[in-house]
């Protein structure tokens, strides 16, 4: 998936959090879009895979 694919999901889904005001994932989502924006790696999949599963991730 494409950079720009994944900041027009977390866009979307960004939208859907700040209607239910689950400010958690807003939070989240924010932190992620700002990161891809600066050309950064996304903090919640460099929080939460292993090693091997980021490897994959690059690969794609």
């Amino acid at each position: 998936m494409s950079t720009q694919e994944q900041l027009n999901k977390l866009k979307k889904a960004l939208v859907i959090a700040q209607s239910n005001g689950n400010q958690l994932f807003i939070s989240n989502i924010e932190r992620d879009i700002a990161a891809l924006e600066a050309g950064q790696a996304s903090p919640i999949i460099a929080e939460y895979l292993t090693d091997a599963e980021r490897e994959a991730e690059k690969g794609l």
